[in-house]
């Protein structure tokens, strides 16, 4: 892993501690910064999340040995539990192998995402289109995080469980995303349910997902973020919102956008 440039870094964590969040499209080229910064994101949330120290010090050492390695076959049992001052015995009873432990990080992770998630958006208000962007670029920056062999290997071995086990932080977006778009909608945000956002949520996981898979991955991609930057505007904007951002002024739904 290259060391990200000091003072972009601290240029992007003072976007970040204002509660805004940099444009993903523009770090595209950079997963090594992107990663740097979601470690740190990512292990300040990890005390607040976890209970059990055993699993904190095992998560907290896989963050850090998985944000400084190219490669899978980099990341070992022996350093892992060095790192964490646990035994491998220890290791073992809790995980029973290195892929269980893998899936069980891989899934903390996307969650602490999902805790970083909430408590920066709801710290203040926020139009339908800053809303979307917002989301898009957080959540895409931390799927950048995870290399795409590491995803697909983890997939192939764990994939029976179905999409929504295997990404269990599904619901909580989809529940935070209501809860956000409820308590605004004088800024011109449209009544939404639960119901109406999930297979949203889903759907965004699931093309993310399908797009690290195969031989020649299309992910990252600017005309994938972008694209999902519009179509959670569509979903979550009111109509008259959306007509008055449409030359046609015609009612548009998310759907309008997924082209």
């Amino acid at each position: 892993m290259r060391k990200p440039d000091a003072a972009q870094k601290a240029e992007l964590l003072q976007i970040i501690r204002s509660n805004d969040w940099f444009d993903v499209e523009d770090l595209l080229s950079e997963p090594d910064l992107v990663t740097s910064l979601w470690a740190d994101e990512v292990a300040k949330a990890a005390s607040e999340h976890i209970a059990d120290n055993r699993w904190e010090a095992f998560a907290l050492a896989g963050i850090r040995q998985y944000a400084h390695a190219d490669s899978l076959a980099e990341v070992k049992i022996a350093t892992i539990v060095k790192q964490a001052g646990y035994s491998r015995s220890t290791f073992f009873r809790i995980f029973d192998n290195l892929t269980k432990y893998q899936l069980r990080l891989y899934q903390l992770v996307s969650q602490l995402s999902v805790d970083v998630y909430k408590q920066r958006v709801f710290a203040k208000p926020r139009s339908p289109l800053d809303f979307a962007n917002f989301t898009i670029n957080l959540f895409y920056s931390a799927d950048c995080t995870i290399p795409n062999d590491w995803v697909a290997m983890l997939w192939k071995k764990y994939g029976h469980l179905g999409h929504e086990s295997f990404h269990p932080q599904l619901a909580d977006i989809s529940r935070i995303i209501t809860q956000f778009t409820q308590k605004h909608r004088a800024l011109g945000y449209a009544e939404l349910t639960v119901s109406d956002v999930h297979p949203v949520v889903c759907l965004y996981e699931r093309e993310v997902l399908e797009s690290r898979l195969g031989p020649q991955p299309s992910f990252p991609s600017a005309e994938q973020s972008l694209r999902w930057k519009r179509m959670l505007f569509g979903l979550v904007a009111d109509p008259k919102v959306l007509e008055r951002t449409s030359s046609g002024g015609r009612h548009h739904s998310f759907l309008d956008y997924y082209k």
